[in-house]
């Protein structure tokens, strides 16, 4: 059988006591800036991504 290991990352800290709007992978403040973010990732407006981020881990 094999093992797995796993990690957990906490955060917290003070609220920020503002909305939160939530869509996908992204987390903004407004439905609008989840759209506009969606589309800048769409367009490749984010830039690229690593090659070393794409390799899958074991």
């Amino acid at each position: 059988m094999a093992r797995r290991v796993g990690a957990g990352l906490t955060f917290s800290g003070p609220p920020i006591r503002q909305p939160v709007a939530m869509g996908g992978p992204m987390v903004m403040n407004t439905q609008a800036e989840i759209q506009q973010a969606l589309r800048d990732f769409q367009t490749g407006e984010f830039g690229t991504i690593p090659r070393q981020a794409r390799m899958r881990y074991r």
